[in-house]
Formats: structure tokens, C-alpha cells, sequence
């Protein structure tokens, strides 16, 4: 058999609402990241993450080359125990995804009370299992990133101002705030991943969960950005 008959048999296996359930989950997933990166570089001051930077840019300028580096030390520690707490979440998660593979059986008594139940077929349940696997490899991977850059700062900004702009050659503060923020957007992202997690969830029961979930938690999402 062929490697595309084998694929056109396992794309087979996915009723048609099932397709239009993951097309609309990833065009929201992709298109409102898209649409957070065309805001945060043309109108950052309408987003809430915009107006978060400005903070995080007067915190850097308050506490850079600062004598009590024990407020400074412990304020960023306590922004890596939350992430390190969600990390530790995703590979929990992970783990157990990882056992469900290896007993996959769709919840048939809730989907049959579903309008427009997707597939029940197993090969199914484990490319849904897989895409949660990712979902929640993705926010690792940006929580632990988030640490390494806190990580920096968190001696960096024990250092004389005068020094990190000899080293920078520069004035620090714009670079120490571009670490920041760079840092603060891996830490969203995450949370984000988590986010988008619930549809995926829904799909186990039904597609019309997974797009409804899904516009719910876009909604919510668009609320809170453009509170700024």
C-alpha cells in the first residue's frame, strides 16, 4: 500500500464537521496571534500588553543598578514560581496524554447527546491526543523560556546602571526592557496555550463543542487584551 493511500484512508476516518471543527480551531489559534502581533507593532498603546510594558520599563528604570537587590530578586523570583508551577502542569499533562494513547475509547454515552457528533474512530482519538500533546509542549517550551530570560535579569539588574551601559555601550534600560518584554510575550503565549487547550478538550465530545469553546474563549481573550 501506498503512502498515500495510507493517508487517504486515515483522512477518511474524519467526518466532514470534524475538518470544518479543526480548520476554525486553527484559524483562530493562528489569526488571533496575528492579529496580537499587527497590534502590539502598530497600536501597542490599545492592548493591555502594551500598557503592561510601559510598567515593566518603569520597574526596569526604578530598579536597575539598585542597592535593594533583594526587592528585586525576590519580585522576579515570585514571577518564576508561577511560571515554573504551569511548566510543571504541562509535563503532568503531557505524561498523562502520553497513557491515554494507549487506551484510547471515545466517551460514545456523551457524544451521542451531542448535535453533529464527530468520529469515534480510535485513529482519531489519537490524533486528537497528539494534538493536545503539542498544545501543551508549546507552553512548556515558552514557560521555560520565560524562566532562562527572568533567570538573566534577575543579576543583571543587580549590576551599576553605569556598568551595563559600558557593556551595552548603550542605554541599558531600552535593552534590559526589550529582554522584558520578550520574556512577558513567552510568558503569554503560554498561557495561551493553555487557553486553547479547552476546544481541543471539547472535540473528545463533540466539533460543535470544539467551535463553540472556541469563539468563547477568542472572546474572552479579545476582552482582555483591548482592555488597555
Amino acid at each position: 500500500m501506498s503512502s498515500f493511500s495510507v493517508f487517504q484512508e486515515w483522512f477518511s476516518r474524519f467526518y466532514l464537521f470534524d475538518w470544518i471543527a479543526l480548520f476554525i480551531y486553527l484559524a483562530g489559534l493562528l489569526g488571533y496571534r496575528f492579529f496580537l502581533f499587527l497590534m502590539m507593532r502598530h497600536r501597542p498603546d490599545n492592548l493591555f500588553l502594551g500598557k503592561l510594558q510601559q510598567y515593566r520599563t518603569a520597574w526596569i528604570e526604578a530598579n536597575s543598578g539598585s542597592r535593594d537587590s533583594i526587592v528585586v530578586v525576590q519580585t522576579l523570583r515570585n514571577t518564576i514560581m508561577s511560571a515554573s508551577f504551569l511548566a510543571s502542569t504541562a509535563v503532568i499533562l503531557i505524561m498523562g496524554a502520553f497513557n491515554l494513547l494507549q487506551n484510547i475509547e471515545p466517551p460514545v454515552a456523551s457524544v451521542k447527546t451531542f448535535f453533529f457528533s464527530g468520529s469515534m474512530d480510535s485513529a482519531v482519538g489519537a490524533f486528537k491526543v497528539l494534538l493536545v500533546i503539542l498544545v501543551l509542549a508549546y507552553s512548556f517550551f515558552n514557560f521555560t523560556w520565560y524562566i532562562r530570560e527572568i533567570n538573566y535579569m534577575s543579576f543583571i539588574l543587580n549590576i551599576p546602571k553605569d556598568e551595563l551601559d559600558r557593556i551595552e555601550g548603550r542605554d541599558s534600560t531600552e535593552h534590559i526592557a526589550e529582554m522584558f518584554l520578550t520574556s512577558g510575550i513567552h510568558f503569554s503565549l503560554g498561557m495561551r496555550g493553555f487557553y486553547f487547550l479547552i476546544p481541543l478538550l471539547m472535540w473528545f465530545f463533540s466539533p460543535s463543542l470544539m467551535i463553540i469553546s472556541n469563539v468563547i474563549i477568542i472572546y474572552i481573550m479579545m476582552r482582555r487584551d483591548l482592555a488597555g
